[in-house]
């Protein structure tokens, strides 16, 4: 059963890439709303600004209308002495003064008519009110009473004051006050007229300190208004350094002294760009999760396959050779990678198979080779013994066999692996000549090795057995022309040794077999001493460049061809 893969590196990709993008978003966020909240602050600005203009221009131009009105109606020495005489007399006596005036002069002029006349020139004009110095009594109109009457107090209005001085032209002097009420429509007018959602507040201060009105595009603030009224009886003025921690303010002063205050709460300005920087920020955490999802999504049959290709690596690694990654729910690339792994572990597998088995079948040939020879130090020593008694007794042709047949086991009794071509030549020679002693007149034989092949190495035994299964399946004594040759030379750059006889041959269909054999896994099979150990050890010892062939000669026999 598989087992799943811990991590991925495509997952950890999509999770960096994850917190890259969050991480981006959010200073973008940040980055926005900060340019939000300087926008909406300069739109609070604007706003402010905009009102506390049009407010400023609106308180001038009432107290301008004030001033007016006061001048018209001290604008000549008889209309003091008319304002005093309506202060002075009874009001029976005082119309009866004005009519007796009219009478004399031709000049009519009436106090109540004048105010009532202010009425319908000016449409906001809610109350008008004159009180004379030295004089208890105040005149007041309203426009339920246009025509007025002398009241002891002013009543209190909701009203918009507006106050100037009577002045006495011909001596400069003061003799009263003017005020004039006007209602605050106009002024909530301008307030709600702006084009802000922010709470818009503007406070008005005569030029005695006294606050005269107060409006906002909202619901008013209390608690501010009666702070600034508080701060204005004491010192005269508004501390902004304080309220501009939690207001954005305009201050304005009007020529007659009225000061105009206009603020915008920091709160408002601040909330509303955290709202507006969080539904982006809700936006592009929304937009997020739907790409990462999709990305997910789409990248999760590559990281499936991906997993699988990595499960059965680490199952190879684990011991598990012989298990193979499944091609079949692969796809592109990674159907390419695994058919590709897939390859390398078939080759790494046979590549594997090949060396561990040709040391084994190496190992099985010299021992097998070793135990073809029949304890050659005992029959050495024995054969020196008989050589020297040979000598003794004069029989020196005896003595030339005892010799060679010893010199040869000398040599199966040395450790050395790799000869000489000229000294396996020599072997062999040695081996033919007690063959020929035995059998003289019989066959005959040819070594020919060429100077630049003398010297190439070669495994120890690649000849002698091959020479020697001439002897014992190849020649016919029933004939005196029995030969072999060995002929060592260089061909097209490659070394060539070939063996060839007259002798009785190898059937063909055993020939093709040993061919075969030779293209074959299987280099070596037990209980073969001869040819295949030949094979086996020159193919271990020259590798893929080494190539062997067995065909019939000629007119009869056998010729072996190996290059490398």
């Amino acid at each position: 059963m598989k087992t799943k893969m811990k991590s991925n590196q495509i997952y950890s990709l999509l999770k960096t890439y994850s917190i890259i993008l969050i991480l981006f978003f959010t200073i973008f966020s940040i980055a926005v709303g900060q340019l939000l909240h300087e926008n909406n602050k300069k739109i609070a600005l604007q706003s402010i600004q905009n009102a506390s203009g049009r407010i400023e221009f609106l308180v001038n131009k009432n107290q301008e209308k004030v001033e007016e009105v006061a001048v018209s109606l001290t604008s000549t020495p008889e209309q003091i002495t008319n304002i005093h005489q309506y202060f002075e007399l009874s009001y029976a006596d005082y119309l009866s003064e004005v009519l007796d005036t009219n009478y004399r002069t031709d000049s009519y002029y009436y106090l109540p008519k004048a105010i009532e006349s202010l009425y319908y020139n000016e449409s906001s004009l809610l109350a008008a009110s004159i009180s004379l110095t030295n004089y208890p009594d105040i005149y007041y109109s309203q426009t339920g009473n246009l025509m007025g009457e002398k009241v002891k107090q002013l009543p209190i209005t909701d009203a918009i004051r507006f106050s100037t001085i009577l002045m006495n032209r011909n001596t400069l002097q003061p003799i009263g006050s003017l005020h004039m009420d006007f209602e605050k429509e106009n002024f909530n007018q301008i307030l709600t007229n702006q084009n802000t959602n922010y709470t818009v507040q503007t406070f008005i201060f005569s030029n005695t300190n006294q606050l005269i009105y107060e409006g906002s595009n909202n619901k008013n603030n209390t608690t501010l208004s009666t702070k600034l009224v508080d701060q204005m009886a004491v010192d005269s003025k508004i501390d902004l350094k304080d309220l501009e921690k939690e207001y954005y303010i305009t201050e304005s002063l009007t020529k007659n002294a009225h000061q105009i205050y206009t603020l915008i709460p920091r709160r408002e300005i601040v909330i509303s760009t955290l709202k507006s920087t969080f539904g982006l920020f809700l936006f592009s955490l929304l937009f997020d999760i739907i790409l990462l999802l999709i990305l997910f999504n789409l990248f999760k049959k590559y990281v499936v396959q991906v997993e699988d290709i990595l499960v059965s690596i680490n199952q190879v690694a684990g011991g598990d050779s012989g298990n193979r990654i499944n091609t079949q729910d692969k796809k592109a690339e990674t159907k390419q990678i695994a058919e590709g792994i897939n390859d390398m572990l078939d080759s790494m597998q046979r590549y594997i198979k090949d060396i561990y088995e040709l040391e084994l079948k190496q190992k099985d040939a010299d021992m097998r080779a070793l135990q073809s020879q029949i304890n050659p130090h005992f029959l050495y020593n024995t054969l020196e013994y008989i050589r020297m008694s040979a000598i003794s007794e004069g029989a020196d042709e005896l003595a030339d066999v005892v010799f060679h047949f010893g010199t040869l086991l000398r040599n199966n009794i040395s450790h050395e692996k790799i000869v000489t071509v000229e000294n396996e030549l020599k072997f062999c020679e040695k081996y033919i000549y007690l063959y020929q002693m035995r059998y003289p007149d019989q066959f005959a034989y040819l070594f020919k090795v060429c100077d630049d092949v003398k010297e190439v190495m070669i495994p120890k035994f690649a000849i002698q057995p091959l020479v020697e299964n001439y002897f014992a399946h190849g020649i016919d004594f029933a004939k005196i022309e029995n030969a072999i040759s060995v002929k060592a030379y260089q061909e097209n750059g490659k070394t060539k040794l070939v063996i060839i006889d007259n002798g009785v041959g190898i059937p063909k269909r055993q020939m093709e077999q040993i061919n075969r054999s030779f293209k074959e896994t299987e280099l070596f099979k037990p209980g073969s001493v001869g040819i295949m150990n030949v094979y086996t050890r020159m193919k271990l010892y020259f590798g893929e460049s080494f190539k062997m062939e067995i065909k019939e000669t000629a007119g009869g026999g056998t010729t072996i061809i190996m290059e490398f």
